[in-house]
């Protein structure tokens, strides 16, 4: 039998800037390798989570340039194989995953600084390096 869920949502949020995606990532290690809800309240998986950070760095593409955006994209890419390959977190390759999770928060640190460097303006107008 399957369970409906009243919190399922069919269209689910996106991290809409730098500083949201970054979030998404502090969620994502700490839930490693599965991003299982086990309350079963939300419909969290491995794609799921994957497919949010992923909208996120498309939603943000511009602010990336176009060789941050392709190293984010491998680097998650990479990351979900490793922790589809550990889903019981017990031959190492969740730790590889993480780590791969930390050099994307990484690459988003470094845009932030380059934006603010830059002066470029945040979608309220303010230099904030989102």
């Amino acid at each position: 039998m399957t369970r409906l869920n009243s919190y399922f949502n069919p269209k689910p949020y996106i991290p809409a800037s730098l500083s949201e995606i970054n979030d998404q990532l502090g969620s994502m290690i700490l839930f490693a390798p599965t991003f299982f809800d086990r309350t079963l309240v939300f419909d969290h998986n491995i794609d799921s989570e994957f497919d949010k950070l992923t909208g996120g760095f498309d939603l943000v593409r511009k602010k990336l340039g176009e060789e941050r955006y392709a190293a984010l994209i491998d680097l998650a890419a990479r990351a979900k194989a490793l922790f589809a390959a550990d889903q019981d977190d017990t031959n190492g390759k969740t730790d590889e995953g993480r780590a791969l999770l930390f050099e994307i928060e990484d690459v988003l640190r470094d845009a932030r600084r380059s934006r603010v460097k830059a002066k470029l303006a945040d979608d309220d107008g303010e230099i904030t390096g989102d």
